[in-house]
């Protein structure tokens, strides 16, 4: 009987383990995928490829990352949040509430503001446009009204996003 209890105690401390180590992974993405799409892969691309063979993939990959990775994963580190909170302590908050940051602001890039981008993007490619290079165009929008308020709403929601999911690591790893 007291090997038994102990036992279901060894399984549970794996269980909660792996949850965690599912959570940080998760979390690992939200900060991984944005900085290489963004800050690595699309200057290269711009670079390589031209800006006007570069959008169209570019788009494509934005929609992507906005429409599946990244709300898989903020809605699997809520989930994990979910499970393993331990509403003694004010990290336990903390680490749901940041993850809770993290998903609200990809369900509204996902959901709202990537594909009226994405539509304005796709609007100002047909225009002249001199965008001289892939952060330009990200943020500025190709320097059109519309696209670079909508461009510079998927970047605060974006460092929304990091800013929870840096801060919910910090707290489930310390």
């Amino acid at each position: 009987s007291h090997n038994s209890l102990k036992f279901l105690k060894v399984a549970n401390m794996m269980g909660n383990s792996i949850i965690r180590t599912v959570d940080i992974l998760a979390n690992c993405m939200i900060v991984g995928v944005p900085v290489w799409v963004f800050f690595l892969q699309s200057p290269l691309l711009f670079q390589f490829m031209g800006r006007d063979k570069f959008l169209s993939p570019m788009m494509r990959l934005t929609n992507l990352m906005f429409r599946w990775t990244l709300p898989i994963c903020a809605a699997v580190s809520v989930l994990c949040s979910l499970i393993l909170r331990d509403t003694a302590t004010t990290s336990g908050d903390i680490e749901l509430y940041s993850s809770l940051v993290s998903f609200v602001s990809v369900v509204i890039n996902a959901v709202v503001v990537v594909p009226k981008a994405l539509q304005a993007g796709k609007r100002a490619t047909r225009t002249a446009n001199n965008s001289q290079s892939a952060t330009d165009f990200a943020v500025d929008g190709g320097h059109q009204t519309d696209t670079r308020t909508l461009h510079q709403t998927v970047v605060v929601f974006v460092v929304f996003m990091l800013g929870g999911a840096v801060t919910h690591v910090h707290f489930v790893v310390n």
